[in-house]
């Protein structure tokens, strides 16, 4: 058996890593909001998150701290303007890019997971499940209209379920 050339392997990561950056950019691209509709101090907080979106350092506190933002009643002004909380938006968005990246196919769901902005894999597919009750590796397959068997390897090392919903 010979090995694979390692310069080889080199180049599918900077493939993959090229076809990750143009899909996010595109995403986000798609995604951002018009600041304009929002006052002040929530365009400000959206323009953080939105720029820093696949950052895994982006949490609410550091959202927060970077406009220079300490009223806690921030949070529930965001959540009256754009129908969420900073936390569950912040993850929505993470989640819609990886279920994009997903669809397709050959991505490493680790390589997704961390493209988004986790720093381990079994946050982003507890987080995955919640939002589209089904692991990553079966909702690619249910993308694909492949059925979901016995056979699905599970990344998340997580109870598998029986369906996906898809966005």
């Amino acid at each position: 058996v010979i090995a694979q050339c390692p310069w080889k392997r080199d180049d599918e990561l900077l493939a993959k890593q090229a076809r990750i950056d143009g899909e996010l950019e595109r995403f986000s691209n798609e995604t951002a909001p018009d600041f304009a509709a929002f006052p002040r101090e929530i365009a400000g907080i959206l323009r953080f998150i939105h720029n820093h979106l696949f950052d895994s350092a982006l949490n609410v506190a550091a959202a927060r701290r970077s406009c220079g933002l300490r009223n806690n009643n921030v949070r529930a002004a965001f959540r009256i303007c754009v129908g969420l909380g900073l936390r569950e938006y912040i993850e929505t968005l993470r989640l819609q890019a990886a279920e994009r990246l997903l669809r397709g196919g050959d991505l490493e769901v680790y390589l997704v997971a961390m493209a988004v902005g986790y720093d381990h894999q079994e946050t982003f597919c507890r987080a995955f499940q919640r939002q589209f009750g089904c692991t990553p590796s079966e909702h690619r397959l249910a993308v694909r209209s492949l059925p979901v068997g016995p056979d699905v390897k599970n990344d998340c090392k997580e109870k598998t379920s029986t369906h996906c919903r898809i966005l």
